[in-house]
């Protein structure tokens, strides 16, 4: 298992487009110059939840569903379903590099403070391992095609359409008490969890859209640990999930 995550971290690297964050996270800071942290923090974060996820699941899903090496490594005495896992890791590490890389030169670039900078390091992070653990979901049990179509669905679904959606319900059925319905909705997606979780960490007074209010109304939220708290039981659940998924595999 040791051996299986550095392998497929460097298997990941070895593709040259792994490093395209290196080059395009500063690039973007460059537009959030001079619009104060806060501002740039929330952009880069905004800019990171469209562009993240199709990069990493087109990486991170032909790795994890090659058929032929799952079936050689299923061989091995150890856990079939832990080995798959440390390859789910080694993917996750890997992919770490060039986005924290390319997040800290955006930081200097804009000259964040060392609070904005953290926060924007860590909610990218965060960001980074939930689809990590989304791709070792759907890889453990599908065909690469099968596998990439509904892991860019559930991105289109959760970050293309969320707001749309939660926004046309509650207005079409305004007539109706919908926020107890909607709250654990929102409570599902961690995504925008993280986005309202982030402007109250940096005092930004703006409109944080149906989540932040139904997290205000129903659960007095003015910030705190619950955004780090739904993430981390969703990344841990995405991976036992994939574990589980690849144990039951037929390779």
């Amino acid at each position: 298992m040791n051996a299986l995550l550095p392998l497929y971290a460097r298997a990941l690297l070895r593709n040259p487009w792994a490093f395209a964050p290196v080059g395009l996270l500063p690039l973007l800071a460059l537009a959030f110059q001079g619009r104060g942290e806060a501002v740039a923090v929330v952009s880069l974060f905004a800019s990171l939840s469209l562009l993240l996820p199709p990069f990493g699941l087109a990486l991170a899903v032909p790795l994890l569903t090659q058929r032929e090496d799952w079936a050689f490594w299923a061989g091995m005495p150890q856990s079939p379903a832990r080995l798959y896992l440390a390859g789910v890791l080694g993917v996750g590490l890997g992919l770490s590099l060039p986005i924290l890389t390319g997040l800290a030169l955006a930081a200097g670039l804009l000259g964040l403070g060392g609070k904005a900078a953290l926060l924007l390091l860590l909610s990218g992070l965060g960001l980074l391992w939930l689809w990590v653990a989304w791709a070792g979901w759907v890889g453990a049990g599908l065909e690469p095609s099968r596998a990439l179509g509904l892991g860019l669905l559930a991105w289109g679904v959760l970050v293309l359409a969320y707001d749309p959606l939660v926004i046309g319900l509650a207005v079409a059925l305004r007539e109706y008490p919908l926020e107890r319905f909607l709250l654990p909705a929102v409570l599902l997606n961690p995504l925008e969890l993280f986005r309202v979780g982030l402007l109250h960490a940096l005092g930004t007074p703006v409109l944080v859209g149906p989540t932040g209010y139904l997290l205000g109304e129903f659960l007095g939220y003015t910030g705190g640990l619950l955004p780090v708290v739904v993430g981390l039981l969703a990344v841990g659940l995405g991976f036992w999930g994939a574990a589980w998924r690849f144990g039951r595999r037929d390779r």
